[in-house]
């Protein structure tokens, strides 16, 4: 009985380190993405990424060992691609097409399968995921306009109300008054019309009072403005003026070129000497008709 039982535990052992040995030298799938069951995946540009055990080649006959078929089983086409430097257990299946919007596609890997080092996957493994409702993307982006123009045409009416405000700070004042209707303000406050032309004769005055004011403030600031703008132009004349004066040579009194450190041209000394020998001729010329008469 020890006798078989020892060759029992020699038998498990031995049953044990193989199938190690067997698992250990298998090439397996470590994930898929996009995971399975994932959502929201864009329809355009996409690539598929599986990671292996060990490090991988983009060979031919893997790449016949991958598949992504839409609901029908329609195969789209792929082209497998390999980094080894960035990405040596990883394929990548970059789809050579637009998926459909709001649609579930199937990855599926098959076996035979080889690493680079000749290790085989032997299974199986399939996943699913769907691409994002493209619908609903040009719906929100449609929102989010609509909303962002609203708020713009709400932001520049009140730029725009505060800048006629500011312009005119009288005009909400004066454009109430102008809808007053005395037969109507007697009715609301149980009073005469008399009453009523009066108070808004009243409301007039002020309005007017406060208008000549503010004319008047603002020609005053016209004034100021002008004043400020006359001031700035002098100073700016001024710095001119002083700008050319300093940019002026100014000359003692006259000197000649050779005097000024320049040379006389050729041209200049050549006709100076005709002249100079000229006047000499002539000067010779009249002396000795003196001495004829004599």
């Amino acid at each position: 009985m020890k006798r078989i039982a020892a060759l029992l535990c020699v038998l498990i052992v031995l049953i044990l380190s193989f199938s190690s040995a067997a698992f250990a030298s298998g090439l397996s799938v470590e994930s898929i993405n996009p995971a399975d069951g994932s959502k929201g995946y864009q329809p355009q540009n996409m690539a598929i990424k599986v990671q292996f055990s060990e490090q991988m080649n983009d060979s031919a006959a893997n790449a016949s060992k991958f598949s992504v078929t839409d609901p029908e089983g329609n195969a789209i086409p792929f082209q497998l691609v390999h980094s080894e430097k960035k990405y040596p257990n990883e394929l990548w299946l970059v789809l050579s097409q637009d998926l459909a919007p709001d649609t579930e596609y199937t990855v599926t890997v098959q076996s035979g399968i080889t690493s680079a080092s000749g290790s085989t996957f032997d299974g199986e493994q399939t996943t699913t995921f769907r691409t994002r409702n493209v619908k609903i993307d040009s719906y929100i982006s449609m929102g989010f306009m609509v909303v962002f123009m609203v708020f713009m045409f709400t932001a520049t009416s009140k730029a725009a109300k505060k800048a006629a405000e500011k312009a005119d700070p009288i005009a909400a004042e004066r454009a109430a008054i102008a809808k007053m209707n005395p037969y109507k303000m007697a009715k609301e406050k149980n009073i005469s019309v008399e009453e009523a032309q009066a108070i808004i004769s009243k409301e007039k005055e002020k309005l007017a009072k406060k208008m000549a004011k503010a004319e008047e403030e603002a020609r005053k600031r016209e004034e100021a403005k002008r004043a400020e703008m006359a001031a700035i132009e002098a100073e700016l004349d001024a710095q001119e003026a002083a700008a050319r004066h300093a940019a002026n040579y100014q000359v003692k009194g006259p000197r000649s070129i050779t005097a000024a450190g320049g040379t006389v041209p050729r041209s200049v000394t050549k006709k100076n000497k005709a002249k100079r020998e000229a006047a000499e001729k002539a000067a010779r010329a009249k002396a000795n008709q003196g001495k004829k008469k004599k």
